[in-house]
């Protein structure tokens, strides 16, 4: 019996430590996510994601931290204002690349923006890590939005060829038309030669 209760003090002396360690950690977190529950992965899934588009950053950033639809905190409203200043100055960078020059390195299991389970390792990779894959995708993407413009802009200048093309069949046509037909008189009004009689 004592031996039971013992087991109990010290799993209750546990939970004290774990409990103040974890509340002194959340008292150090400065932008609070307000998000609840719900996976930051979800939320990426919801803006775009399902549809291969995931949100950039600032876009994830800004989803996870408003509340009442708008940022509250000045340091949250200004890291939001950064954040959103290096994905438009540059789309193509890596998204651990964009949160290490916001946010500093990210060592731990966390990495700032993605939600737990995600860790810097894994978007910095080795041969094939997942930025880089990104990267890529993101790059092809741009590469097919460039060809589909570009696609687009050669069949309009094709349509207007081939209208070209047919109107001027059709004034060929008349042309030959015209010139039958100009034939044909020809033909029926050439003059008849009277034979000139000396006498």
């Amino acid at each position: 019996m004592d031996f039971q209760v013992d087991l109990t003090e010290n799993s209750i002396l546990l939970y004290m430590v774990y409990s103040s360690k974890n509340a002194a950690n959340r008292a150090k977190l400065k932008m609070l996510h307000h998000i609840g529950s719900k996976p930051i992965q979800e939320i990426i899934y919801q803006k775009g994601g399902k549809d291969g588009s995931p949100p950039d950053l600032a876009t994830i950033f800004f989803e996870t931290r408003k509340k009442d639809n708008k940022l509250v905190k000045p340091e949250v409203i200004e890291k939001h204002a950064q954040l959103k200043e290096m994905v438009q100055a540059d789309s193509s960078l890596p998204s651990i690349e964009i949160v290490e020059k916001c946010c500093g390195p990210q060592t731990r299991s966390h990495v700032f923006g993605f939600g737990g389970g995600v860790k810097a390792k894994d978007l910095k990779g080795g041969t094939s890590s997942k930025a880089e894959l990104l990267s890529a995708l993101r790059l092809t993407r741009e590469d097919n939005k460039c060809l589909n413009e570009e696609n687009k802009s050669l069949n309009e200048e094709n349509k207007s060829l081939n209208h070209r093309l047919s109107t001027l069949e059709d004034a060929m046509k008349e042309i030959m038309k015209m010139k039958e037909l100009f034939a044909a008189q020809q033909s029926h009004t050439q003059p008849t030669t009277s034979p000139v009689s000396t006498e």
